[in-house]
């Protein structure tokens, strides 16, 4: 079946195996809020259950004399809550530079696509999170019952496991983009590889706003939740 009258037939699926595929439904502009939403909602479903086993291994840690921000309150109530806001929050800020900074480069992309396109980093983010979640549970569990040391080295490596894979994120943005850029109007020649300055400017924005955002809502909802 063809992808406009199938415009999402696995995003899931997509994301991990089908890039050629996924080129070609994000190119489609009358399927792209469907393709919005699925993105969507991969997104939050990866950052809530990375944020869950975080949580609740927060939680088993036996407690120390200065508790890291991660560690207030009930963290497997509110840390799931916190990653998704942070993120998506930090996306919804960016997303009017994101749009500049394509416009910027020649590219005629239309918000709706921007979006779709930024959605896509975040949704590639949450699949390689469940990927990587049972190897990370595993380390986990071990620390909870003695068989490594440094609870709070696991701890923190969760926190930044987000922003880890999220790079692998940025990547399917510029391949992304690549293929774009054989199908958009160019408004205005850009001279070198204007599609990798573009996409390096949306990940320093995203960079920048994102860990703020975690830290100032965990410390929000942590001394609340």
């Amino acid at each position: 079946m063809d992808a406009a009258t199938n415009p999402v037939p696995g995003m899931f699926d997509l994301i991990l195996r089908g890039e050629t595929r996924l080129h070609r439904v994000m190119r489609d502009e009358a399927g792209l809020p469907e393709v919005i939403q699925k993105l969507l909602a991969l997104s939050v479903l990866g950052l809530s259950i990375h944020g869950v086993v975080l949580g609740l291994a927060a939680e088993l840690f036996e407690p120390r004399a200065s508790l890291a921000w991660y560690q207030a309150g009930h963290p497997v109530v509110w840390l799931p809550l916190a990653l998704i806001a942070a993120f998506l929050g930090a996306l919804c800020i960016c997303l009017p530079s994101f749009y500049f900074y394509t416009q910027l480069s020649g590219l005629d992309a239309s918000f709706r696509l921007v979006t779709a396109q930024a959605l896509r980093a975040q949704a590639t983010m949450s699949v390689l999170l469940l990927g990587v979640l049972p190897f990370y549970a595993a380390w986990l569990l071990g620390t909870v019952v003695g068989v490594f040391d440094a609870p709070s080295t696991a701890l923190f490596a969760g926190m930044c496991l987000p922003f880890a894979v999220g790079l692998l994120g940025i990547r399917a943005v510029y391949r992304g983009f690549c293929d774009l850029a054989e199908h958009l109007p160019i408004t205005h020649k850009r001279r070198g590889n204007f599609l990798r300055r573009l996409v390096l400017c949306w990940g320093g924005v995203y960079t920048v706003v994102a860990p703020v955002a975690l830290y100032r809502l965990g410390e929000a909802l942590g001394s609340h939740l």
